[in-house]
């Protein structure tokens, strides 16, 4: 199985909505760059609702040997790709744009959130996408039209 490595946003979002599981029951280990780390104590001492990356026995936080400066992308999306640089075969979640066409450039294979949702409920772990989504848009993520229908669909729900 290859390295997953994550961003920020896919970890907050996962964790709002109770299904952070997801992630070991889809990839077992995944690695968290010390920046997105540093960014889920920032929040939880501002008060947001984040998880404790440490209390994860499948969570290994690390820091990348090399470190880019890639345009328009945050320290967390930075660490980000740097990892899956690293790594053979990386597999990288993160929502980002910006840092989903750097990924693309670089030649890393990557899905968001919704994407973990899709793989949750094909594999049998949600019983239905569509009230996840719901809730995620709830939660403040921005998905457009095209995409929760092409999710849906995705899902055998569309």
């Amino acid at each position: 199985m290859a390295d997953t490595v994550t961003n920020t946003s896919p970890l907050i979002y996962l964790y709002r909505l109770g299904r952070l599981h997801l992630l070991q029951l889809l990839f077992g280990h995944v690695i968290v760059p010390v920046q997105v780390h540093d960014e889920i104590i920032r929040g939880s001492a501002s008060g947001h609702t984040v998880p404790d990356l440490q209390g994860e026995p499948w969570i290994e936080i690390r820091r990348a040997a090399v470190e880019h400066d890639y345009e328009d992308l945050g320290p967390g999306e930075c660490g980000a790709l740097d990892l899956a640089r690293a790594l053979p075969d990386a597999f990288l979640i993160l929502d980002d744009g910006a840092a989903r066409i750097w990924a693309a450039r670089l030649g890393i294979r990557c899905a968001g959130t919704v994407g973990v949702l899709i793989e949750g409920k094909r594999l049998g772990h949600l019983a239905r996408l569509a009230p996840e989504l719901d809730r995620l848009t709830v939660l403040g993520f921005r998905m457009g039209s095209a995409l929760r229908k092409l999710a849906l669909v995705e899902a055998g729900e569309g």
